[in-house]
């Protein structure tokens, strides 16, 4: 690649081509040495403007502004912010009680949802009732519990989240470039791989797509699919699942059978046996935490891998883990694992 000259350098090239046409060296502040520093100026910001329109003809490279121009070539527009939506658990002090369309919850911190369908409570069980965020943006994604504002007669003023995922503010820059580069590449969509996989992952409020090809059989395709959460990638909510198979089968030129879904969670426990010097046993959860937190569906449990990140703190001497052995979560036709942290027991 070639290197363009920097400032000193072609100043230094035209004093050296003014010594060779004098024999003399033109002193500092001269004539000639201002007429060679500004010339020298000159050329280094036309230099720099042609490397800044070099850097807008690539898709890695670009800036913000321009992305949009190979976007409207690519025919790929940048997602905008998207509805967090999923279901609570609801449940009445009575059987019967009525559960109207748009009954809404609040986090107490601004955020409010609302049910999307009239829902009969029971006192025995509770019930999934389907709602959706207020607004678009992340901050609607949510876990834990939330409360009802202005609950009907009847109602349990605390509803528990099952899933409310699916919530963005907007695609990020790095995101877009991504899907923007993948396109490039691929071409014309051929129903391949990783065309669905792009296709996916074009729908506001996805994470992450997973494609089996001929999973059920000949003809069959399924797509495993992650949502945005409030902490991290998590399970999709049953409109964003409909939402991307609808999608899906838009895409797809030859497949019979097409099927998204959500991957089956996996309640993984970690103990580990810490040996070490002015060791923080929170600062190892955390590690065990984000260990298992970043691992995708269908992705294994590696124990040597967590043992080195472990033994890579500052005064640790030695550790226990258990289960000390890989775990490989099942992938079959009628489901795929995913691993998530759920008991993390650290002891000195």
């Amino acid at each position: 690649m070639y290197q363009t000259l920097k400032y000193s350098d072609i100043k230094a090239v035209i004093m050296q081509e003014y010594v060779n046409q004098t024999g003399t060296l033109p002193q500092r502040d001269s004539d000639a040495d201002v007429r060679a520093s500004g010339t020298a100026a000159v050329a280094e910001g036309l230099y720099s403007h042609q490397e800044y329109i070099l850097k807008q003809l690539f898709i890695q490279t670009a800036d913000e502004p321009y992305l949009y121009i190979h976007a409207d070539e690519l025919d790929l527009p940048r997602l905008g912010g998207s509805t967090a939506t999923g279901q609570v658990w609801a449940s009445g002090n009575t059987d019967g009680v009525i559960l109207p369309v748009g009954s809404k919850l609040t986090d107490g911190f601004g955020h409010y949802w609302q049910t999307t369908t009239n829902i009969t409570l029971s006192a025995k069980k509770q019930v999934a009732v389907p709602v959706q965020a207020s607004n678009n943006g992340a901050a609607f994604n949510v876990t834990g519990t939330l409360r009802w504002v202005s609950p009907v007669a009847g109602l349990q003023s605390v509803a528990g989240v099952d899933v409310i995922s699916g919530g963005s503010d907007g695609e990020s820059l790095e995101r877009w470039r991504s899907r923007l580069w993948n396109k490039k590449k691929l071409g014309k969509s051929l129903s391949r791989t990783e065309d669905l996989r792009q296709a996916v992952l074009g729908v506001s409020g996805i994470a992450s797509a997973y494609v089996y090809p001929l999973r059920r059989g000949a003809g069959s395709v399924d797509v495993a699919i992650t949502a945005q959460g409030a902490n991290g990638a998590t399970l999709p909510s049953d409109s964003l699942l409909a939402q991307s198979e609808q999608v899906l089968k838009d895409t797809t030129a030859f497949w019979e059978d097409v099927r998204t879904f959500k991957p089956t969670i996996i309640a993984f426990d970690v103990t580990a046996k810490i040996t070490g010097v002015n060791v923080n046993t929170g600062e190892i959860s955390a590690i065990i935490n984000d260990y298992l937190k970043a691992m995708i569906p269908a992705e294994s449990y590696k124990a040597a891998v967590l043992y080195s990140l472990i033994m890579a703190v500052e005064g640790m001497i030695d550790v226990q883990l258990t289960p000390n052995v890989n775990v490989n979560p099942t992938v079959s036709m009628e489901q795929v694992g995913w691993i998530r942290p759920a008991n993390i027991t650290v002891t000195l």
